[in-house]
């Protein structure tokens, strides 16, 4: 019974993540928290290696149907991988000190809340105002612009779990200008890299779930040709606004989070 409604809920993370590129931090944080019981940090480790599982096969997809530019991929990877990769080992050394561990955590959610608000921002501003951005960025090279902002999304998702969805699908929409199907699709394959470097760094201090994350992640195989179906189906705008609903949802609920722990 409880490897079934591990199934079952390792199915709607996988339909969510495939669809929308939110996943991480919106969705799965939450989900190891409050119904598996694990405190911050083995959320965060546990969480970045189910990303990595998961985003294999939702990166393939993707691939096939086209909507991963492999240079810009390749570029965003290059920026944000050391990044992510060094604040992970920085989180998992300063949690394995039990005098540190309350207030790692407690930065964990706060540092979750304000990159979710944030993304929130980015990703309202691209939907109603994106006319006015265009013309900005058109000005100049659009991968010198995203340097900073790739960078310090690197080291929100190693110290979070925080990736596709809220900080990188954002990020790319702002400063590489692609279209909402793009930009998940290269959000999906970029985390995918990162999720695992994130939780090779994180897994030397044991604090990863391995055995749910790979339940988890049988579930979300499952209901890999519906998520196909719908991103074939279903409109850009539609895509838009599940994204945002996802979001804002993340937002208030993260924010709660933050302040009742402070």
């Amino acid at each position: 019974m409880v490897i079934l409604t591990e199934l079952a809920i390792g199915a709607l993370i996988g339909l969510i993540i495939s669809t929308t590129g939110v996943g991480g931090g919106v969705i799965v944080l939450p989900i190891l928290t409050y119904f598996f019981g694990l405190n911050a940090l083995a959320a965060v480790a546990t969480a970045n290696f189910l990303s990595m599982l998961m985003k294999v096969s939702s990166s393939y997809m993707h691939f096939r149907l086209g909507n991963i530019p492999l240079k810009g991929a390749a570029i965003v990877l290059a920026i944000m991988l050391p990044s992510t990769f060094l604040s992970s080992l920085l989180v998992a050394w300063l949690g394995s000190f039990p005098e540190y561990q309350k207030t790692v955590e407690w930065a964990i959610n706060l540092l979750v809340a304000a990159a979710i608000i944030f993304s929130l921002y980015l990703f309202v501003h691209r939907m109603f105002y994106a006319a006015p951005i265009q013309k900005n960025i058109a000005q100049g090279n659009p991968f010198q612009t995203m340097a900073l902002p790739a960078v310090i999304a690197g080291i929100v998702l190693g110290a979070t779990g925080v990736g596709g969805g809220i900080v990188v699908l954002p990020m790319l929409l702002r400063y590489m200008q692609l279209n909402i199907k793009q930009a998940i699709g290269t959000s999906i394959v970029v985390t995918t890299v990162l999720s695992g470097a994130s939780a090779l760094a994180y897994a030397q201090n044991e604090y990863t779930n391995l055995k749910l994350a790979l339940t988890l992640c049988i579930g979300a195989l499952l209901v890999m040709p519906l998520a196909k179906y719908l991103l074939i189906k279903l409109s850009e705008r539609a895509f838009q606004y599940m994204t945002l609903l996802l979001i804002l949802c993340s937002a208030i609920m993260m924010t709660l989070k933050a302040i009742m722990q402070a």
